[in-house]
């Protein structure tokens, strides 16, 4: 089963700085680089998200799948026909509980790391990101939920979150 990862920090540039590391190691961590998104919550209240997505033939963009996620977690949406696809974000695994959570540690002057990742990464990837601190909250998302949205946004085939399709060693491994 996907599962969600975020890793909130106490400040406004380590989301920014381990985003950076995991896209050096996309290819040893075996992650879709557009599946990793960086929220910073300026000292001001603002909120400034990177991501890095391109259009995906036959499946859903991460790109898509963070704004939907961004405006579920930090915005009171206004109808403009997201409605329904905001409840099936939530329903995918995203509850009230987990958001509260998010919400929470995104205080102004911090930041925070998205990973949506496969079922058998987030352990690895929580480990080569640790040097980095922060604190690590994860949600285990429904395949039939992103099956769902995947219809929805696409019409088209389920969705599954993207592995790269590399499969170098470790770096320093050889």
């Amino acid at each position: 089963m996907p599962t969600l990862v975020v890793i909130a920090y106490r400040d406004e540039t380590s989301a920014a700085t381990a985003d950076e590391q995991v896209q050096r190691l996309v290819r040893y961590l075996r992650i879709d680089p557009d599946a990793v998104a960086a929220v910073r919550r300026h000292r001001d209240g603002r909120f400034s998200l990177t991501t890095n997505h391109h259009p995906v033939a036959g499946g859903v963009s991460w790109g898509m799948v963070w704004m939907l996620v961004f405006e579920l977690l930090f915005t009171r949406p206004a109808d403009a026909g997201l409605g329904p696809l905001l409840e099936l974000v939530a329903g995918s695994g995203i509850d009230e509980r987990f958001r509260a959570e998010i919400r929470d540690r995104l205080d102004p002057g911090t930041s925070a790391l998205f990973l949506g990742l496969a079922d058998e990464q987030p352990d690895r990837v929580v480990e080569v990101l640790a040097p980095y601190g922060g604190e690590v909250l994860q949600v285990a998302l429904s395949t039939a939920g992103l099956a769902a949205l995947q219809e929805a946004l696409h019409g088209g085939a389920a969705f599954e979150p993207a592995l790269s399709a590399g499969r170098d060693p470790a770096p320093g491994t050889g």
